[in-house]
């Protein structure tokens, strides 16, 4: 699939992010800093894993210039197709300005389609294009190798363990 100016423009966008900065700056930091106290947190050690799965995404869709978060929505789109943009920033636990300009990318690429709510016309429902369903295939083609590697860097008998681990952290907000 050849790059266009506007994919090439995105991908430079996404290269510029702080996700892009940070995970540059993770793998480059210094060797002779004493960081014992932090990496025994799990807010820093979390925060460490994430910029290395996120760098192992960029690299996985560099070629076909989709973000992490852009991955997110048209897999959660092909899985409930017409959903609002209200549910679904809600569920990915995206603020709801934000999703609209996300939105906006993966239309703009012909990949998601927006279409007024028959009841409401101010709704819009979310629809993946068949584009957007072709390409998705191939993305999630790429994301089960990436889990496989994020995997293999676990060890095999405990990630699924970690897995549960990490959802309590989120389901058990309040304990």
């Amino acid at each position: 699939m050849p790059r266009s100016k506007t994919s090439a423009k995105r991908t430079e966008e996404f290269q510029g992010s702080d996700v892009q900065r940070n995970a540059n700056e993770a793998a480059n930091q210094g060797g002779n800093l004493d960081l014992s106290y932090l990496e025994g947190t799990i807010g820093y050690s979390i925060r460490r894993a994430q910029l290395a799965v996120f760098q192992d995404i960029y690299e996985s869709f560099e070629e076909l210039s989709i973000t992490a978060v852009q991955f997110s929505v048209l897999a959660v789109v092909a899985d409930n197709p017409g959903t609002n943009q209200a549910d679904l920033a809600s569920a990915l636990g995206v603020e709801r300005p934000r999703i609209v300009p996300i939105l906006d990318a993966l239309e703009a690429r012909g990949l998601a389609v927006r279409k007024p709510a028959p009841n409401d016309r101010r709704h819009r429902l979310l629809f993946l294009t068949p584009e957007g369903k072709a390409l998705l295939v191939e993305l999630k083609s790429r994301f089960a190798d990436h889990q496989d590697r994020m995997i293999r860097r676990l060890n095999a008998s405990s990630a699924q363990e970690f897995l549960v681990n990490l959802w309590q952290l989120v389901r058990n907000r309040s304990a």
